[in-house]
This record gives C-alpha cells, structure tokens and sequence, in this order.
C-alpha cells in the first residue's frame, strides 16, 4: 500500500472514532449505589452528598508520660522537663472533601467523624490522659498526687438556644465540667482517700551539695593584739545523698569540709581544716512499715489512669451523641420549614375557596374570616420554623 493511500486511511479511521465518542457516552449506564441521606438532601433541589474519602486523624507523637526517659548516656535526663505540642487547631482535609459547590454536605456518619477529629471536647479528654501518665511518674518517685480531672465536657456551642433535643447538647451552649473534676475537694478527685498516713520519703535520689567562702574582718579592741585586723577566711564544701525505697528504709550519706584561715598570730592551727562523714540507714518499724504504705500514691495514680480512661470513653460517647442530636435536630428543622410552608399553601387555597363561595352565598362571611385566621396560623408557624431552621 502506498504512503498517501495509508495516510487517507489513518484519517478516516481517526473520524470514525470522533463520530462514535458521542454516542458512546449516551449509552445506558450500569446503576450506581444509593448514597445515604444528607443534610444538605433535605432541602429542595440540594444535590446529593457524594461519599468523602476518608481522611486521617491527626496524631500526635505518642508518649507515655508513666515512664522515664533512660539515663543512659545523659544521666540528668529522666529529670528534665518533657515538651507538650501545642494543640492543632486547624480543620482536617475531611471537611473541605465534602465541600460542594460553597456548601457543606453532611451526612450522619460523616459529622461523627468530623466531630471526632475536630472536637476540642475530645482535646481537652486527651490531655487528662496524659496527666494522669505524668501523676503515676511523680507518684513512683515519691511525690503527693495532684489529682486527675475526669469531668466530662457537654453542652459544647452549637446545641444551645433553641435547640429540639434533649438535655445533652441543648440548653445555653457553653462547656461545663461534670461533678468528679479538678475543682471538687481539695487538690482533685483523689486526695479526700489519702488521709494523713506515714510520710514518704523521695524515691528519687536527692543529691544536695553547698560550697560557701565567707571573709570576715574584725578590728582588734585588745592592746596586746599583735594584728590591728584581724582577718578570717572560711571555705565550707558540703555534700548530702538522701533516698528513700518502697519498704520504708532511707539512706542517708553526708560529707561535710571545712577549712579555716587567719592572720592571727595567736591562733595554733591555720589553716583548720574540719571533716566528717556520715552514713546513716533507717527502717520503719510501727507507722511506714511495708510497701503497702509507701506505694499507695502509686496504686491510687494507677486507678486514677483507669477512671480517667473510662472518662475519655464516656466524653467520646457524650460527644457523638450530641452531634446525632444537632444532626438530626437539623434534619428536622429543614423538614419542618417543608411542612409548614405546604401547610400555608393548603390554606391560602382554603381562604380563596372560602372567598369564592362566599361572593357565591353558598356560605355565610364569617367562614372568609376563619379562613384568614388559619392562614394567619399557619404563616406564624412557618416562620418561626424559618427562624428555628437559621438557629440550627
């Protein structure tokens, strides 16, 4: 075949492609999956919410605040300071995938979800676990508790004034804290079952030392002094170990310097030069005796951490259920507005059926004017539903 002859081919089978694109896109379809009702479904002509791709959690790195870092190679680190993210207050990319055309389409699920990633009521939870990591560390160490808030945040904004559900998520809006909180008692939910009891000496290993140099000039009153000045240096180099263990025994270790120098002539020794050392080991014998007193703090520190896992249980379960009650308080608003307006319809057409029959004498005048007042009802009605749909 020659090359013009295959070139003409080639063109005419490029046209006859161009021709059947068209009509290959008006065949019928195979049937799609029914997506599930939305919001933004129930208004009129709303488009239907195609299904988001699900988007990450944001998490942050995890850390378990009931341990220590290694001292291994920095010996000084498990007693440093650890370092808190800031919390994320930016949106996940959930919610600009089910933006729409500048609307938000919102199915039920995907509320759920939206308020599990975005939700500061669930922030706020999340730290409470993590000081509850951090009281079981300072407990092992010897420390007092501080107490673990385990309140669970409700009445979030948004489900307050006027809104159609229950108690949860309606009301004036605003977060309040439930009764078990950091603000009942003193110090938090734990400390009214301590009592008094032994006290606990620092599991931790306290290392104290003091070096002190003090020069100290006195004028001499004495005629027979030698020196008109009497100058005295001293130097003090002190050092003190102490620990305390679980079966109430301390360890105390202590090494105390002194040295002492003078001008003065009189003095035998200069410089004086002073030392001692110390090691002393003591057991409880009646209060403190045992670990069963000693390591409470630790083993109330370890319930708390368990009242304060089911608390972030409880504040996830609170915080769905008042999105399901805005979600649906929602959906009821939109179909409400629906109702109302059909029911001022039916009886616009009431009174105009009235007024006809009335010009007609087949019914007496006061039926026209019971007719306006139902029509006047029904107006009021709508638009207080108008104004409870803009309020949701």
């Amino acid at each position: 075949m020659s090359l013009p002859r295959l070139l003409s081919s080639a063109r005419a089978a490029a046209a006859a492609v161009l021709i059947l694109l068209p009509s290959m896109a008006a065949w019928p379809q195979p049937p799609q999956a029914a997506s599930p009702p939305t919001v933004a479904a129930a208004l009129p002509q709303a488009p239907q919410s195609a299904p988001a791709p699900a988007s990450p959690v944001r998490q942050s790195g995890f850390q378990d605040y009931s341990k220590p870092h290694a001292s291994f190679p920095r010996v000084i680190a498990p007693y440093e300071a650890r370092h808190v993210d800031a919390p994320n207050f930016t949106n996940t990319a959930r919610i600009d995938q089910l933006m729409q055309n500048g609307k938000l389409m919102l199915s039920i699920d995907d509320a759920v979800a939206l308020a599990l990633e975005n939700n500061l009521d669930i922030a706020i939870a999340r730290y409470n676990l993590n000081i509850a990591d951090s009281d079981i560390l300072r407990a092992k160490s010897g420390g007092s508790l501080l107490g673990v808030n385990t309140g669970v945040v409700q009445n979030t904004p948004g489900g307050g004034v006027g809104g159609l559900g229950g108690t949860v998520g309606s009301g004036a809006g605003g977060t309040t804290v439930a009764a078990g909180g950091a603000g009942t008692g003193t110090n938090g939910l734990v400390i009214s079952t301590l009592g008094i009891g032994s006290p606990i000496t620092s599991f931790d290993p306290v290392i104290t030392s003091a070096l002190q140099i003090d020069h100290n000039n006195t004028e001499s009153i004495s005629v027979f002094s030698p020196v008109p000045i009497v100058a005295q240096n001293t130097t003090t180099a002190n050092f003190t170990y102490l620990q305390g263990f679980q079966s109430g025994t301390n360890l105390q270790v202590g090494f105390n310097n002194t040295r002492i120098t003078t001008n003065n002539p009189t003095s035998l020794l200069t410089p004086n030069l002073g030392s001692n050392f110390q090691f002393r080991l003591t057991q409880h014998l009646l209060q403190g005796l045992g670990f069963a007193p000693n390591t409470r703090f630790i083993r109330i520190a370890k319930n708390n951490r368990e009242i304060s896992d089911v608390a972030f249980r409880l504040q996830l379960i609170t915080t769905v259920d008042q999105i399901e009650n805005l979600y649906w308080d929602l959906v009821f608003a939109f179909e409400n507005v629906r109702v109302q307006q059909e029911a001022v319809d039916y009886a616009q057409r009431a009174m105009d059926d009235a007024q006809r029959q009335a010009k007609a004498g087949t019914v007496p005048p006061i039926q026209v004017v019971s007719a306006q007042s139902t029509l006047s009802t029904a107006q009021q009605n709508l638009t207080l539903a108008q104004n409870n749909l803009a309020l949701q």
